[in-house]
């Protein structure tokens, strides 16, 4: 595992509750599945009031929202440890979809290397939910998913 991941995850795994819903979810969570993606940063993802309990335990202040069609999340900040990749908290993630704006809703529990991941067939759920280019590209790295 690049030293960079690994600090990261030492971070996530003293800072997040095991007893409290969250989940790695993109590249890093692939990666720690197996799939074969290079990891440049770390998207966690859960309910708005954890999300906020780990930005007031780590002192970030709250970012601006991105100007994005596509997601939204509250809180959504990033934090960078030192040697780390940067890691990207979203709370309450919302997706687009055709009319309307959803909740993401993660159904599974893998605990890889002391952190929460979606099955691999949950992951790929949400590859085909995002559905950008890089996401598509990285269902084809998922056969028969």
């Amino acid at each position: 595992m690049p030293p960079d991941l690994r600090r990261s995850l030492d971070l996530i795994r003293r800072l997040m509750p095991v007893e409290q819903p969250w989940w790695l979810i993109g590249s890093a969570a692939l990666f720690l599945s197996g799939v074969p993606v290079t990891v440049r940063d770390v998207d966690l993802y859960g309910p708005t009031e954890v999300i906020e309990a780990a930005r007031i335990a780590l002192g970030v202040p709250v970012s601006a929202p991105r100007a994005d069609d596509r997601f939204r999340s509250r809180p959504y900040f990033q934090y960078r440890p030192p040697g780390g990749l940067e890691i990207d908290f979203m709370g309450g993630l919302q997706v687009s979809s055709p009319g309307d704006w959803c909740e993401l809703q993660i159904e599974s529990d893998v605990w890889i290397e002391g952190v929460r991941v979606p099955t691999l067939s949950e992951q790929a759920a949400l590859l085909r939910l995002f559905g950008r280019p890089k996401d598509v590209a990285r269902l084809a790295l998922m056969p028969g998913l």
